[in-house]
């Protein structure tokens, strides 16, 4: 089964768990590793992307933290066992194991509880990642995602035909379980446990800021990254999260339509730009540009592809105003 590449994306994150059957939680893009601390106690966990190395994996102890294999049955693991995959891969696995502690605000829906019943009495984490990547409902909802921009078709191409290509990415999942900062990197043989992180995340408050000063080390540890990273928190469902609050008269009135305004707006920007990825023109539109501009120079045609990207989302964005389903 072939399982294509989906992009680092909050927005796509949050649909694909939808998607899945998932309630209770979202994706918060985080441009900036301090915005981790303002989250609080609504942070449940983080997925890294970063440039991946194969230095950075050639050693008998991880980078950074150390390998954890006794850990607890309630975390779960699963190792990564086929490529493109590691997007979805890192959610499952960081998913997975928030609910075991958050079951009481987070709801798997019936795709993942029965895949979750089936896979607890695993004990091999490669068993764990083969059922991932043999499960079609999974690939399916994954592959509704896959990224149609033309450059990374293009460096999809490069690869099947062995031309060597400079940038591969990796996503890595990061949660607070016991107490303890666990990395659940599906390309290792056992989550990572962050020991010198751990102290007083018994207290959610605390696990923000542990974890922001846990990314910025990695970040000047991690050979090459040049700059090429992103952090996606996993976050209770702000909609959820504002009516719990209105209810509690923990907020305003004021306070809550202010919020729920400008969330709203977010969700449905991120609505059109998934449509947009759903129409999957770009492919036909970026090779009639190569054939039409093969007089051009790279400056000139790049302009070009952006002049198109912009005209179709325009295109898409009105349709979706007045067709909104």
């Amino acid at each position: 089964m072939s399982w294509n590449t989906i992009e680092s994306d909050a927005g796509v994150f949050t649909q694909l768990v939808k998607d899945l059957g998932v309630k209770g939680i979202q994706f918060e893009d985080v441009p900036v590793l301090d915005m981790l601390e303002e989250l609080g106690s609504s942070l449940y966990g983080v997925i890294f992307l970063f440039q991946y190395d194969p230095k950075n994996y050639s050693r008998d102890a991880p980078i950074q933290g150390e390998y954890s294999y006794d850990y607890p049955d309630s975390l779960f693991f699963a190792q990564q066992t086929i490529s493109n995959a590691c997007g979805t891969q890192a959610v499952l696995n960081t998913l997975l194991s928030i609910y075991e502690s958050k079951s009481d605000s987070v709801s798997l829906g019936e795709t993942l509880t029965s895949f979750l019943d089936f896979t607890s009495a695993f004990k091999d984490a490669a068993l764990r990642g083969e059922t991932i990547s043999n499960s079609e409902q999974i690939r399916s909802v994954h592959n509704s995602f896959s990224s149609p921009d033309p450059f990374v078709m293009e460096d999809k191409r490069q690869r099947d035909s062995g031309a060597e290509t400079s940038e591969v990415f990796h996503f890595v999942g990061f949660i607070q379980h016991n107490g303890e900062i666990y990395e659940l990197d599906g390309l290792q043989p056992a989550p990572i446990i962050h020991k010198e992180f751990g102290k007083g995340n018994e207290d959610a408050i605390l696990f923000p800021s542990n974890m922001a000063q846990l990314l910025q080390q990695r970040i000047s540890k991690i050979s090459g990254i040049d700059g090429k990273f992103s952090v996606i928190a996993i976050i209770k469902d702000v909609i959820d999260d504002l009516n719990t609050k209105l209810q509690g008269n923990l907020i305003t009135e004021y306070e809550y339509q202010s919020k729920i305004s400008t969330e709203l707006e977010k969700r449905d920007a991120w609505a059109k730009e998934i449509a947009l990825r759903k129409q999957n023109l770009y492919g036909l539109v970026y090779d009639l540009l190569k054939q039409v501009g093969a007089s051009m120079s790279d400056r000139e045609f790049q302009e070009h592809v952006k002049q198109a990207q912009k005209a179709t989302m325009a295109r898409i964005t009105k349709k979706f105003s007045e067709n909104p389903n």
